[in-house]
């Protein structure tokens, strides 16, 4: 990254701060992906129209003009760097230079290069060590968290019990847990600060090493550049700390290590700070800690990590998402504090900790969780590693549930592309990130992308898993599907009147996904022009919905709106007068009279009541 490239994204970044938008905002308004946005506001050069579209979109209309010119002007100093005047390769005319003097110059160009050389891995290795810092620290101040509301549980069943010196002890326990909490905050924001810092001077030191390189280059001629034969100056992993008794004495040993790290590495930025600037590194201030309010929870011992894996464990079994969330967020903190961040047994948790909050209901932080992850899993076990491959599809994944489908597919294409070279073309991973792939192309706005690229996964589904596995026979609704959305709805329902039948025939009649096709088969008859043969089938239709879901159920009733409409697009306006009617009232005592889906169906009733009228 160029200095001035780096000016930029630090100019756009500052806007974006300033206007409060995250990046899921900004992609739909700029029309550019939120990895893409990450990569430009990373130091990649952008292109003009996103420099000038993101102003336009995070800046007040006053200032929009002037921070306009000042990005267009950084980004041609960015695209066209200013020189710099380069040092003679030759002497003037009129000097001499001896062979002992050039050889001098070598070697204190040499010095300062192995020097920086240093310095840059020294701050690499604080980077990284805050990095996994801040892991770790997030997981501690979590299970602080659920320490204090133990401690507090505990303090209230004994002050309920005029416990006297027992309730003395725990008020004490909370305070310990209390002030750990805050040094745990406290040492979170100095790790993410150290971290930042130790990045940007880790980034201006690689431009001095560049020039360094020139410099050693010119001097050298033709001949073999000293730095080729630089030492490795990668550091040596630590080794991991010894397990502790005590809950309370565990805790104050891993924040004493904390403590440690952060120390360490802010003594490194500071010299290097000094060496560079002439002035240390800034300090850091901690967050001001709010104490919470009382809590009160069950009376419980503290529990090994055993023991938590398989409470965890039981949670997942019985699909109880937040306590499992929680459970191997607490695991995944206690693991990495005792085994180290890239333990096997420790990436696993992280894992089912990403799962089990996207099942809880937050996929945004689920998709940042498998973010994270990748980013180690490639890392640790390599890119081409079966676990990082399959973080890789359950970020893409994620990422469309939180809202981005146009991002999800870029990463679908790319985990397809590698599984397609690693697992084969024909292995089930790869079929299952095909389906993905094209659903979230019809969710991005593409359904004629995502109908072809259904057509091709139908065709291999079927080759490799059989006409009648339940992937193919789900795909084949989906083509369906996107085929009505494409605009052809005649296409559609022979399509679902094919798949129809393998469906019954292979899951049954009654099965869910066989009612949804013929719902939509229905639905595609009508928007085909025959919406009197879509009436008869959602007058059959509806009868098994409620029978095997229920009259009140949502799908029951939508099939029956339906065919109140259709009936009266087939030339019967008082049938559907009454049908509208009947399914006013149900509606009414199941969702309530303001719910839309009532308040739509009431329209439709005016509607249709009007046309029997002869109005």
């Amino acid at each position: 990254m160029n200095h001035h490239a780096g000016l930029l994204a630090e100019f756009l970044r500052l806007r974006i701060d300033e206007s409060g938008k995250t990046l899921a905002v900004l992609s739909k308004q700029v029309g550019y992906s939120t990895s893409q946005l990450s990569t430009h506001l990373s130091g990649r050069i952008p292109p003009h129209d996103l420099v000038t579209g993101l102003i336009a979109v995070t800046v007040q209309p006053a200032l929009r003009e002037r921070r306009e010119a000042e990005a267009v002007r950084l980004l041609r100093d960015a695209k066209h760097p200013p020189r710099t005047a380069a040092k003679p390769l030759l002497p003037a005319q009129g000097t001499t230079v001896s062979v002992a003097q050039v050889q001098a110059e070598q070697l204190q160009v040499y010095e300062r290069l192995t020097r920086a050389l240093e310095q840059e891995g020294q701050l690499r290795q604080a980077a990284e060590n805050s990095a996994r810092l801040v892991w770790v620290l997030l997981g501690m101040v979590n299970t602080l968290e659920d320490r204090v509301r133990q401690l507090a549980g505990e303090r209230d069943r004994l002050a309920a019990d005029a416990a006297g010196g027992a309730l003395e002890a725990a008020r004490r326990r909370i305070g310990r847990a209390e002030e750990q909490k805050a040094t745990a905050e406290s040492e979170l924001v100095r790790a993410r600060e150290k971290q930042r810092q130790a990045e940007e001077l880790a980034d201006r030191l690689r431009q001095e090493i560049e020039a360094l390189t020139d410099d050693l280059d010119r001097l050298r001629g033709e001949g073999s550049s000293p730095h080729d034969q630089l030492p490795n100056l990668a550091a040596a992993s630590p080794e991991p700390d010894e397990e502790r008794d005590a809950a309370a004495d565990d805790i104050d040993a891993a924040l004493a290590r904390a403590t440690a790290v952060n120390d360490q590495d802010a003594d490194t930025i500071d010299r290097i700070s000094t060496e560079i600037t002439g002035c240390p590194a800034p300090t850091p201030q901690a967050q001001q800690l709010v104490p919470d309010n009382p809590l009160t929870s069950p009376d419980t011992a503290n529990k090994s990590a055993a023991q938590l894996q398989e409470d965890a464990e039981a949670a997942a079994g019985r699909g109880d998402g937040p306590e499992a969330a929680r459970l191997y967020g607490v695991l995944t903190a206690l693991s990495s504090a005792y085994l180290g961040p890239d333990h096997e047994d420790v990436l696993a948790n992280r894992s089912h900790h990403a799962y089990w909050v996207s099942k809880a209901g937050d996929p945004a932080g689920a998709r940042d969780l498998y973010a994270a992850l990748v980013t180690d899993r490639t890392r640790v076990l390599g890119p081409d590693h079966e676990d990082t491959l399959t973080s890789r599809h359950n970020h893409a994944y994620c990422t469309e549930k939180a809202g981005d489908p146009a991002d999800a597919c870029d990463l679908y294409a790319d985990v397809i592309t590698d599984r397609t070279r690693v697992l084969g073309p024909d292995h089930e991973d790869t079929l299952i990130s095909r389906h993905n792939h094209a659903d979230y192309t019809g969710k991005a706005g593409d359904p004629a992308g995502a109908r072809d690229l259904y057509a091709a996964l139908v065709t291999d589904l079927a080759r490799v898993l059989g006409a009648d596995h339940e992937y193919t026979l789900t795909s084949r609704h989906y083509h369906a599907d996107y085929t009505e959305k494409a605009g052809d709805p005649a296409g559609a329902r022979d399509l679902y009147a094919d798949v129809i039948t393998d469906l019954a025939r292979v899951l049954g009649a009654d099965h869910e996904y066989t009612l949804t096709s013929r719902h939509y088969h229905a639905d595609c008859t009508e928007k085909a022009g025959d919406p009197a043969g879509a009436r008869d089938l959602y007058a059959d239709v509806i009868t098994d919905f409620a029978r095997v879901l229920g009259a009140d159920h949502a799908n029951t009733l939508t099939s029956r709106h339906n065919h109140a409409y259709c009936t009266g697009e087939a030339g019967d306006p008082a049938g559907a007068r009454d049908l509208y009617a009947a399914l006013v009232t149900d509606r009414t005592r199941v969702l309530g009279a303001d719910h839309k889906y009532t308040l739509i169906s009431r329209k439709q009733f005016d509607h249709w009541a009007m046309k029997a009228a002869g109005a």
